[in-house]
């Protein structure tokens, strides 16, 4: 059985359709921001946090070439950090979208990305469901979404 995830939905309610590309963040531990920390937050582009991140880590390898603490302590600070990042990874995306003007439009869950999507998508767009057996499964394909237009 697959595991069930949950997505934050956000929009741009000021756009044209503001349905059209919504952006979906998972409600869960990212393991791309635990190893990749500084680089993560560059690629996501939240600037301050990089700084900040990256300015630590030059901290804590400077008090360990200086002896200031052992290498050992910098370690556990070093994962202290990750942890912490990995588990606010995902609210630190959504605090930059709130800042651009996107909105919390719904929570979905799904199988996967591609099912959270699908019945968001199904949701709000009734009258055109996806044919599929499974929709929180099965990968749409184009000739199986029919979008309003």
């Amino acid at each position: 059985m697959a595991k069930m995830r949950i997505y934050t939905v956000h929009i741009k309610p000021d756009a044209k359709n503001p349905y059209e590309a919504p952006i979906f963040i998972e409600e869960a531990f990212n393991w791309w921001a635990f190893i990749f920390r500084g680089f993560w937050a560059l690629y996501n582009r939240l600037w301050l946090w990089a700084a900040i991140l990256i300015a630590l880590e030059i901290a804590l390898q400077v008090l360990v070439i200086r002896g200031v603490i052992p290498a050992f302590t910098a370690l556990f600070v070093r994962l202290g950090i990750q942890l912490l990042i990995g588990f606010h990874a995902n609210d630190l995306r959504r605090a930059k979208l709130r800042k651009q003007g996107y909105i919390t439009s719904d929570i979905v869950t799904g199988d996967n990305l591609v099912g959270a999507e699908q019945r968001f998508f199904e949701r709000y767009y009734p009258s055109h469901r996806f044919k599929t057996s499974t929709p929180a499964v099965v990968m749409p394909t184009t000739s199986h979404i029919h979008m309003p237009g």
